[in-house]
């Protein structure tokens, strides 16, 4: 009997101090089989995380100040249910990388501080047809994904799609107007330049909705590593990895800072949905072994149209996007080009839970075409 009355005593005082603080539990689960082909690899046939949503899960919650002010917080990880391993991947990952902040909010609008999105992620998920899916949406992929495969071929943005030691100020929702500044310290004594900043919009109003960035990057995240790579070719005066690179061969070389932006829209049409973007990143300052050669300069040029219809309890989704790369101060003519399709089918399932299916086409300059096949769930909790 006191076991009992304990027992109910400890679960009214968590329920009362969740209701109090308005603290909350959630995340998502996306798990996917089928087989793998990005252009530069070997065929693989998988059980895999992520196709549609990185998995993820954690607490977030509010506490009411008075006079119109809250605090808020929010604390979340990725991690991999095939295997039950956290992050996105190994190696360079925090616990914590998908949030980790606690901040402000009020009719000013919002400030967060710690680790929270960059200013490339909304604009770049918000306005594609497969959302954020960093497996099988060739926008999401072209930008922030770079491949492990030998071909050398890194992601469009540098800095990752989270920045920690971040101050993020969102505004008000004018008229569907909203906007977010962003500015992550660099902490490196002495080198104050060591810092990224940016900025994004979004306008969501009527049939037609638009978004955007702007970011410089000097420091990646989530951890310190090179800010970026390109893949360029005959390079005389470059090293990489601490070796000597000969003309006539690939090279994947790091770069001290980018530039990008991104214009992107969406346009409702009844049943279907139809997005467009551009984005221009520009890459400078290429690292040799005991400086940085800072004529160096390399542009990514992105493109992607996608769309999605409503079809019974689902959605079919179709996408396209084409990246192109020039360099120019330490290299001869090279302009790889990588160009990827993508279609699916969403079936809800309920409101939490939808099963997909997806053809993905990928191809990248002097590799072989990459044709990669899957069927997943995915569950929001």
């Amino acid at each position: 009997m006191k076991s009992t009355l304990l027992a109910t005593a400890i679960a009214s005082a968590l329920t009362s101090s969740a209701i109090a603080q308005n603290v909350t539990l959630s995340g998502v689960v996306d798990v996917f089989a089928g087989s793998m082909q990005y252009s530069g690899d070997k065929r693989t046939s998988k059980v895999d995380s992520n196709g549609m949503t990185t998995s993820w899960w954690g607490l977030g919650g509010t506490e009411d100040l008075g006079g119109g002010l809250k605090m808020d917080y929010k604390l979340s990880a990725f991690f991999r249910p095939d295997n039950g391993a956290s992050g996105r991947f190994n190696g360079n990952e925090t616990f914590f990388s998908r949030d980790a902040w606690v901040g402000l909010s009020g009719g000013f609008g919002s400030v967060h501080v710690g680790r929270d999105v960059a200013p490339n992620f909304l604009p770049t998920v918000l306005f594609n047809a497969f959302g954020d899916s960093f497996a099988f949406s060739p926008l999401v992929l072209h930008a922030n994904v770079p491949l492990f495969n030998g071909t050398g071929w890194s992601a469009a943005n540098a800095g990752d799609t989270g920045w920690s030691n971040q101050i993020r100020y969102t505004t008000p929702n004018i008229g569907g107007f909203t906007a977010n500044l962003h500015y992550q310290f660099g902490e490196v004594a002495g080198t104050s330049g060591n810092r990224n900043y940016g900025a994004n919009f979004l306008y969501f109003n009527g049939p037609i909705s638009l978004g955007g960035f702007y970011h410089s990057v000097r420091a990646n995240n989530p951890n310190p590593s090179p800010v970026g790579a390109v893949i360029i070719k005959m390079l005389p005066l470059v090293v990489a990895s601490n070796e000597s690179v000969s003309v006539g061969t690939y090279a994947n070389v790091p770069f001290a800072e980018q530039k990008a932006w991104m214009l992107a829209a969406k346009l409702a049409m009844g049943s279907a949905n139809v997005y467009a973007n551009y984005e221009q990143a520009k890459n400078s300052g290429v690292f040799a072994p005991t400086a940085e050669i800072p004529d160096f300069q390399a542009t990514s040029k992105t493109w992607s149209v996608s769309a999605d219809v409503a079809a019974g309890p689902g959605k079919f989704l179709a996408a396209y996007a084409s990246t192109k790369l020039s360099a120019s101060g330490v290299v001869t003519s090279f302009n790889p080009k990588r160009e990827t399709f993508s279609l699916g089918y969403d079936y809800a399932l309920s409101k939490r839970t939808d099963a997909y299916v997806v053809y993905m086409n990928d191809k990248i300059t002097d590799y072989d075409r990459g044709n990669s096949f899957a069927m997943g769930v995915r569950h929001k909790f």
